[in-house]
């Protein structure tokens, strides 16, 4: 009984010690099939004066290390690029046509008119890596000239080993956890010490789960490249003559300026006569009314004083 409770003991400071040596799981957002980009895998070349192959040494050097530089690398390529075209619903379609005929597919779409009433807008391709430069160039074929050229790479070789070691160690430290979990069960009958083991079988098998779901994600983003194309419509240069002096059209707007001056000035006499006037005799009219008997008061009472004496 204590030489197991020893055992898992020590097997969860390993496993601990395992996730803390790991890198980081890495966050990796795939938006719709959209701005992510396609890798491609390439073949790294040797370095600058390495030795030359070793083909003519013996078959049997099986102990030999493989050489380093002939790893594949794991590429993730981002293209934009900035349009001029003629007419830009008929662009978006060849584009759209293009992706397909390289095994792609359009990812996004967002297209609207501006104030002249141009269509306008960007369409966001997903397409094989190994087919993205001749994609590029009959895409950038489709328009009037290209206004802008941005192309991005990522390389994450790096990190898929760093996963694929991770996932090494965690699927090594399973199988000693099973073998564990058979163990504990011949030797004892405690549901307790079963299900500590068990407890960490399955905290391990969902550290797999993940890695393989990020190893995932970086095979299939390195897969299809994302090729942002932002549509620009012809702007037509239009000439502007200037105007000629005409008279006649001056004094037309002129008599037009005066009858509608006129006009002002009889509509503010009405509404004077009309609507003003009778308002301000409604509101002048207790004041009026008061005054008239303050002065009737005073007279009596200056009256009243002179024939006093």
């Amino acid at each position: 009984m204590k030489r197991t409770l020893l055992a898992i003991s020590f097997l969860a400071i390993a496993l601990s010690i395992i996730s803390c040596a790991a890198p980081a799981p890495l966050s990796y957002q795939m938006a719709a099939p959209a701005a992510t980009v396609a890798p491609a895998r390439l073949a790294v070349p040797p370095a600058p004066g390495a030795p030359p192959s070793a083909e003519g040494k013996s078959a049997d050097s099986t102990n030999a290390v493989p050489d380093a530089a002939s790893a594949e690398r794991m590429i993730v390529y981002t293209v934009n690029l900035r349009l001029e075209v003629q007419d830009t619903d008929k662009a978006a379609n060849d584009i759209s046509a293009i992706a397909a005929q390289f095994k792609g597919y359009v990812s996004a779409s967002n297209l609207s008119r501006n104030t002249r009433g141009q269509l306008q807008g960007t369409i966001t391709l997903r397409i094989p890596a190994e087919s993205l430069d001749t994609a590029q160039k009959q895409i950038e074929a489709t328009g009037l000239k290209v206004l802008n050229r941005n192309r991005n790479s990522n390389d994450v070789t790096d990190q898929y080993t760093d996963l694929n070691a991770r996932l090494t160690n965690l699927q090594a430290t399973r199988d000693d956890l099973r073998k564990m979990l058979d163990s504990v069960t011949e030797r004892s009958s405690k549901a307790e010490d079963i299900l500590a083991v068990y407890n960490q079988l399955s905290a391990i098998q969902g550290q797999i789960e993940q890695v393989k779901g990020q190893m995932n994600v970086l095979e299939k983003t390195t897969a299809l490249a994302t090729l942002t194309v932002e549509l620009v419509p012809h702007q037509e240069i239009e000439i502007v003559q200037p105007e000629t002096w005409m008279p006649n059209r001056t004094a037309a707007q002129a008599l037009r300026s005066l009858v509608q001056a006129l006009q002002g000035i009889i509509d503010l006499a009405i509404w004077l006569i009309l609507f003003l006037l009778p308002v301000l005799i409604i509101l002048l009219l207790p004041f009026i009314v008061l005054a008239l008997i303050l002065r009737a008061i005073l007279r009596r009472r200056t009256k009243k004083s002179a024939a006093a004496p």
